[in-house]
């Protein structure tokens, strides 16, 4: 099953537990694949699992791909709690839910692939996007630029304008260890 994937020029930095992505929109030369997971409603304590859609079927079967499926549930979701979505979870194993019993409003939990047809396993949660920029001297927090639209605008990630870098691999990640945005 083909998870629902956006390319996205840039690099993942991954720093021991900590993963963000270098988000070089003027180059066109590296490409990250995003899968933004939709989270199950739980009781408070507990941890939603999440599911790397591949497809949607509302209430009369027709289907629902690609990237349009977000936009979708937030348009038509709270109307439709009987539509299923299908797809994998962050461990490659097949998943199905009922959109009655997903987050239809939250943020997106964002995985990255350094390749398209990775598999789900290898899966790398993001924690933050990095905007390399020549003004900054030190990491400072920011919201997303006004060109990037949903759904990574709307993914669960902290973003921040960094120094630009020749190579951003060395580049430690202890500053985006603070808490995610749940919710817009």
């Amino acid at each position: 099953m083909k998870i629902i994937r956006q390319r996205v020029p840039g690099i993942l930095l991954r720093d021991g537990e900590r993963a963000a992505l270098w988000l070089e929109t003027g180059t066109e030369d590296q490409f990250v694949y995003l899968a933004y997971a939709l989270a199950t409603q739980l009781p408070s304590g507990d941890a939603p699992a999440h599911i790397l859609p591949s497809v949607l079927l509302d209430d009369w079967g027709a289907e629902v791909k690609k990237l349009e499926l977000y936009r979708w549930i937030r348009e038509f979701g709270p109307q439709f709690p009987r539509a299923e979505v299908f797809g994998l979870d962050p461990q490659g194993q097949p998943a199905q839910y009922f959109l009655r019993d997903l987050d239809l409003f939250g943020r997106y939990p964002t995985y990255a692939f350094a390749d398209k047809d990775a598999p789900a396993a290898t899966a790398v949660l993001l924690r933050a996007v990095l905007l390399p920029d020549d003004s900054v001297a030190r990491p400072e927090l920011a919201g997303p630029p006004d060109d990037v639209k949903p759904p990574l605008r709307r993914a669960r990630l902290a973003w921040w304008r960094v120094g630009r870098r020749a190579d951003p691999q060395g580049l430690e990640l202890d500053f985006i260890s603070h808490r995610l945005p749940e919710s817009e």
